[in-house]
Order: structure tokens, then sequence, then C-alpha cells
């Protein structure tokens, strides 16, 4: 895609989201409060001061353009004010972001850099800021792209006469990176009326009003579910905080705490992390949920039991059960596509699942994850391969379409005015409500029979030294030594032989199939997406090529 796409603007048209963005920012007296991570202390400012802040970058942007059209704003590093008033201050200078990751733990630096800045440049990035490590190792690498620190960039600017730059509703505003967690990661074109559209029927599903809510978010601004979260409190102008996800990562109950002292009324998470609260719910100590009214759960399959063992945990905290919200989205919907009503709280589809060989059937719950947002719309179309047949429901490939869909993929042709998207998950509709029961690419076959290797693996992480979110499962086929079900799961401990005996058992007990092989890695060996989801089809080729080295076989070392 040339980069003219990138930046395609029409003369007298209105930028619609910067204007919204910037009246809510003006409108009041609330705040924008970012987590400083070295210092552990709040940096707050009025979102009428972030604005400004905004304009001055913008002006930075176009003056830097020099007589030629803006190029896509990069950012790195983790969230500040000044990172955040770049995205508006992107927005007002007509022109795209991209954030980009950093480098995950145990990777190559130098390697890591070379690739991030290469990747800006193909998808038409002119100027990166950011701060920190990550900006200082991306500044190493010599090229044709502007690194500058976002905490200086535009500072002390003229902005008396300036006014934002004009742009159609088909301008480019985000550049999104999508998972890459069943092949590639992909970068979605997002169009200033499609993340506009999301943002608002976002805010009007949760019913977020600036008098009465304050968000708080940890996830990852370079994540789809992380930035909407953020541009819901920027449209509506809400007092938000805002905390890097490594300093969730490294103490994951001070998410909690972080509730308790903001008095949130809003916030939102992957599975995982409701995961970890639910499992060591017995560590909760002196926390007051009360105010929280709305805690969103997505970017990745719900586990119903998980889930409830966290609402448990919580609800003596005055977590309010019905505040719960399990949603499904996606980068190339901008993010959300269903969500509950607010107070709708979490609620299960208890089915029995049947193999499509005529295998023993099993119970199953799957969480309902609510109806479209406006102007989404959901379909579920006939599978064109044999997938378990859940008992009094039509399961088939989910479809997308509406007003916050991307224009295309980077690089590939734009989608087709009311075309149907392919999200390639299974699932089924409920009254109109949406549960996802698998992957299309992910289905695994063993002796004939078709599994959703999310359930093997749920049951497999049951036993105590595996790591949830860690464990992958996987068919070997026929002409293999060994055929059948492959469990490849992170470890840590010492007894192999009995925490092996054990997974097989507890996948026996509620898959119904017995795996021919269990093979522990160390933890953090299985490939995972930047926002943490595995990566199971590199797994099962990093297995085949013998590049996890697997811990107490025999005849490895233990």
């Amino acid at each position: 895609m040339s980069q003219s796409i990138v930046v395609l603007k029409e003369s007298g048209s209105t930028n619609t989201l910067a204007a919204t963005v910037r009246e809510a920012m003006t409108a009041g007296d609330t705040t924008l409060s970012v987590l400083d991570s070295d210092s552990g202390e709040w940096v707050t400012l009025p979102w009428r001061d972030v604005h400004a802040r905004a304009e001055q970058i913008a002006v930075q942007l176009l003056a830097d353009s020099d007589r030629h059209e803006p190029l896509a704003l990069g950012l790195i590093g983790d969230p500040t004010v000044d990172l955040i008033a770049a995205i508006q201050g992107a927005w007002l200078a007509g022109v795209p972001i991209s954030i980009l990751p950093g480098p995950i733990r145990g990777a190559d630096e130098e390697r890591w850099a070379q690739n991030t800045y290469n990747r800006f440049i193909s998808i038409g990035v002119g100027t990166v800021l950011g701060s920190g490590h990550q900006l200082d190792l991306l500044s190493k690498v010599e090229g044709q792209l502007t690194i500058a620190r976002v905490g200086e960039y535009g500072l002390g600017v003229d902005t008396a006469s300036f006014t934002a730059r004009n742009c159609s509703a088909n301008t480019v505003a985000v550049l999104q990176g999508t998972a890459g967690s069943t092949g590639d990661p992909k970068t979605a074109v997002l169009s200033a009326s499609a993340v506009y559209s999301n943002a608002i029927e976002l805010v009007s599903r949760l019913g977020l009003h600036r008098t009465r809510d304050t968000g708080f978010s940890w996830l990852p601004l370079y994540h789809d579910m992380g930035l909407m979260f953020l541009l819901a409190g920027m449209t509506t102008g809400i007092s938000t905080y805002i905390v890097p996800n490594t300093a969730f990562a490294a103490a994951p109950f001070k998410w909690m705490q972080w509730l308790t002292e903001t008095k949130a009324t809003v916030t939102a998470a992957p599975n995982f992390a409701y995961d970890i609260l639910g499992r060591y719910g017995k560590l909760l100590r002196d926390i007051d949920l009360s105010h929280l009214r709305v805690a969103i759960s997505g970017g990745e399959p719900i586990d119903a039991d998980a889930f409830d063992k966290f609402l448990d945990a919580v609800e003596p905290f005055g977590f309010w059960r019905n505040a719960a919200a399990p949603a499904y989205g996606m980068a190339e919907s901008a993010c959300a596509v269903t969500m509950p009503a607010v107070g709708e709280g979490a609620h299960y589809d208890e089915v029995t699942v049947t193999p499509p060989d005529g295998g023993e059937p099993i119970r199953r719950r799957y969480a309902i994850l609510g109806k479209p947002l406006g102007g989404m719309q959901v379909r579920i179309v006939e599978p064109n391969t044999d997938v378990p047949r859940i008992d009094g429901r039509s399961v088939g490939h989910v479809e997308i379409r509406g007003t916050s869909m991307m224009r295309g993929y980077l690089g590939d042709a734009d989608l087709g005015e009311g075309e149907w998207f392919s999200t390639g998950d299974l699932g089924y509709l409920v009254d109109d409500r949406l549960v996802i029961c698998g992957r299309a690419k992910e289905v695994i076959i063993v002796a004939g029979r078709n599994l959703f290797p999310i359930e093997i693996e749920r049951a497999a992480a049951e036993v105590a030294g595996v790591r949830r979110g860690g464990v992958v499962a996987m068919a070997r086929g026929e002409g293999s030594s060994r055929p059948g079900l492959v469990i490849i799961a992170e470890y840590k401990g010492s007894d192999f032989d009995k925490a092996r005996s054990e997974v097989m058992s507890e996948v026996a007990s509620a898959c119904a199939i017995v795996p021919a092989e269990v093979i522990f890695v160390a933890p953090d060996s299985v490939p995972r997406t930047t926002s943490g989801k595995i990566r199971r089809l590199e797994t099962r080729k990093m297995v085949e090529d013998g590049r996890l080295a697997p811990l107490g076989q025999e005849g490895e070392q233990k």
C-alpha cells in the first residue's frame, strides 16, 4: 500500500474524531493520570492541558513535514501523559498513529530495534516518539526516521493560530497490529470513522459519563483493547488512570489496590488476569471494589470456571457480580464487536459437545459475550470442515461487518462495501448474543475426532506446576512413530512423572481422550503474541523442528 493511502484527506470536510476528542478533553475539570514506573507516583494533568500538549505536537508534526504530506506517527515505550497527548496530536495533524510493542523478555534487543525500525518504515511512519530504554534502542538504528523524545517534542511552539487539519471520514487514524496468534501478524488499516464509531458505541453500551465515571487500565496501548479503552476515556473526558502493563506483570494483585485507590468505575483485562486473581483469591486483603460497575473481560477465550472463581473471590470486597462483562472483539473491527449491557453480568451457555465421530459427549460451559455494538452485525455461516457438534446449537464460522470495520490489511485490497469479514473463530448465537467455542484454524484432529484445543489446555493447566496460559494441545499424525494427542506445557517443578500422569488424568477426565505424550518445557518457552496469546501453530512447528527443549524426558537432564 502506498503512503498516499495512509494520509488521504478531503478538502472542506471535518476531522470528526479529533473534534470529538477535543470537545471532551476541554469540557470539564477531569484529569488523566499515568503511573510513572520508576518513581511509582501518579503524573496527573487536566484533560484540557493534555489537549494543549496535543496541539503543540500537531504543530511540530506539520512543521517537520516541510511542504509534503506528513507521514504516520509511530509511538513506542511505556505510556506517559505526553505519549497519550501525541495520539490526539497526530489526529489533529491529520495523520495516523502506529503503536508498536517493546522487546519481550529474553529477546535480542538489537534485533528487536532493527525489526521495529523496519516495520515502522514499511507502514509509512516518518516520525517516532517515545521514551525510556525502548526509544534509546531505536535511536541507535541508522536510517531515515525522525526519532525524538515525546516529552520534549513540540514544547514551546506557538499554537495560537493552529487549527486542526480538515480530513475525510475515510482518513486513516490507526495502523493497528493484529495479534497473529494463528499466523503472521498483519496491520489493520482503521479509518477515522471506524475508530470514532467503535469508541462512541462502546461509550453508549457502557453508559460512560464524565460526571460519574472513572476509568482504569493497565492494558498496553499497542493492543487494540488498551487503545480503545483509553479512547473511550478521551471521547468522554472521564477521569482516567493508565498504568504500564509491565507494572501489572510485576505485581498482578496491585490491580485491585489501584482500583481501590482510584475508585474506578470501569476497568478491562484479558481472561488470564481475572484467572490469576481467582486462583489466588485468598491472598486478597484490604481492598474496596464497591465503586466498580463494569469489569470487561476480553481479548482471549473466557474460561467460565476461572472467571467464576474471580467473581467469588472479589464479591466479599464489594464487587458487584453484575459488573462482569465478558466481551468479544478484534483489531480488525477497531476493538469491540459484542458487549453485554451494563448490569447484565456474566452468563454461560451449558451445552453437550459431541465429537463429529460420535465419541463420548462432554458437558461444557461457554461464556455468552453479549449483543453486537451499534453499527455492527454478526452472523454464523456453515463451517467448511467438521467441527465438534453442540446439541441444539448451530456452530459455524463467525463473520462480522459494520461501521467499526477496518478498510483492509495494509498492502492488501480494501474490504468491499458491506462485505462480511471471516474472523477465523467458531461460534453460535443464543438470543442474538454471541458465543465463541474455538478457532477454525486450531481445531485438532486426533483418531478421527475433532477437538477444541482450548478445552484440553485448560484441563492440563489444572495440574500443580503447569503454567496456565502456557499449554498447547496439538495432534501428531498417523505417519508419526507416536500418533495422537500431544500436550506441550510450561512446567515449574521437579516431579515430572507425577505431573505427567496428572495431566493425562485431568485431560482424560475432562475431555474423554488420553494424550499420547506430554512434553514439559521451561517457563516462557512457548511462543506468544505481544498481547500474551500463545501461538499454537508456531509452537507446533517448533516441536516438529526440535527447537523446544523438553524438560524431564528420558535422557534429558532434570
